[in-house]
């Protein structure tokens, strides 16, 4: 099952991309958004590196890793360049901290928006 929702999350990508939308973020069918993936995590200040592929604000609610493990979080903060950012776009590299550690190359979803886009 999950190889045909990321076979499907990749077609969808394919078409919006055929469409000249790629810049907007695709949902799978579970929901989520696929928003990028961990490139690095630093253990010693519990930040995760990401190159985005969507657009993130602080108070979304991030899920990092595979469904049975993954790690749920709201962001409270997110830094470009070391510099404090209330949302980012994608292709931008964000540090985000985190209360857990993750592994690398983990997929990073977003699950629910900050409460000022509802």
């Amino acid at each position: 099952m999950r190889d045909l929702d990321s076979a499907i999350e990749n077609l969808e990508a394919w078409e919006a991309k055929e469409r000249g939308t790629s810049n907007k973020a695709v949902k799978s069918q579970s929901g989520k958004t696929r928003v990028g993936a961990v490139e690095q995590f630093f253990d010693r200040i519990g930040v995760v590196a990401i190159t985005l592929s969507a657009g993130l604000k602080v108070g979304d609610i991030i899920e990092i890793g595979r469904e049975d493990d993954a790690i749920r979080q709201r962001i409270s903060s997110m830094q470009i360049h070391r510099k404090d950012v209330l949302e980012a776009y994608e292709g931008d590299s964000v540090g985000i901290k985190l209360k857990h550690p993750v592994d690398v190359g983990s997929d990073v979803y977003l699950i629910g928006e900050s409460a000022s886009e509802a």
